[in-house]
């Protein structure tokens, strides 16, 4: 059975980052960075406060939904050679309810993973913190042990359920599915899992190590040239450089993505003939 060649995925992703460099930037700015941006103001250099305090969570959902229409964008863009920023976007808000669809029940099948973990948590008599960190010095060992196996659990069925759906946007975008997506994404992923979780294994760790790198040398030089007291000014060049690190990281990810999509779109056709 033929595969998808992940290194000729990364060729092709590579290419189109090349010849479409000024689309994707585009893109990226209006839906991703600006928006970040945006978000990242808020409570540092514009303060706020009640009854304006509520903005902040309308902002950050915003922010979101923004993200997502990018992805979609980009998604458009990196799937068909045709496709220029103006029809991306447009495809992109065609489909953003139904992958707003899918990405909530992803949310929600995410969530129920770590519910039985939850369940053993609480018998266990962990309790969480005002701070949100969990106290385990009341814990019983056993039920504290059965939920960190189950937490272990959870999160590896998330990394193969992660790079089961790495074609999901490419199909949600070409093909105009909604929920049916997850099922197709499924198909077009066999046989090709144990590379994709190799993938996403290394973008986390390539795309953690840049984020903490540009967050501690971004502190570093704002404090510097803003003073040790500007604590305002100084959050708000980390938030500025985390989003443009995140926005690069996002841009890469979804041309991968949509590159895989084709890729196996292509292997689909190929093996047509031979069902």
């Amino acid at each position: 059975m033929t595969m998808v060649r992940i290194g000729d995925v990364w060729d092709r992703t590579v290419d189109v980052l090349r010849g479409r460099t000024a689309i994707l930037i585009g893109i990226a700015l209006l839906t991703l960075v600006l928006p970040g941006i945006v978000a990242g103001a808020l409570g540092t250099v514009v303060p706020l406060q009640d009854p304006f305090i509520v903005a902040v969570p309308l902002v950050r959902l915003a922010t979101l939904v923004l993200l997502v229409l990018g992805v979609l964008a980009m998604t458009a863009v990196a799937s068909d050679p045709a496709v220029d920023r103006a029809q991306g976007l447009r495809i992109a808000a065609q489909r953003l309810l139904a992958a707003l669809g899918v990405l909530i029940a992803l949310v929600l099948a995410a969530l129920a993973l770590f519910i039985p973990a939850g369940v053993l948590f609480r018998l266990s008599g962990a309790t969480l913190s005002g701070a949100g960190t969990l106290d385990m010095s009341h814990a019983a060992s056993g039920y504290a042990a059965g939920a960190g196996l189950l937490v272990l659990l959870a999160a590896l069925l998330g990394l193969w359920l992660s790079a089961r759906i790495v074609p999901l946007f490419g199909i949600v975008v070409n093909e105009r599915r909604g929920f049916g997506a997850l099922r197709r994404s499924l198909a077009l992923t066999k046989g090709s899992t144990l590379k994709l979780i190799g993938v996403l294994i290394l973008y986390f760790i390539l795309t953690t190590v840049a984020m903490l790198a540009a967050t501690m040398v971004s502190g570093v030089v704002a404090r510097l040239a803003l003073g040790g007291d500007a604590t305002a000014g100084v959050a708000f060049v980390v938030a500025v450089v985390r989003t443009l690190i995140s926005a690069g990281a996002t841009t890469v990810q979804s041309v991968f993505y949509a590159r895989f999509y084709v890729a196996a779109i292509e292997r689909e056709q190929r093996m047509a003939p031979l069902a």
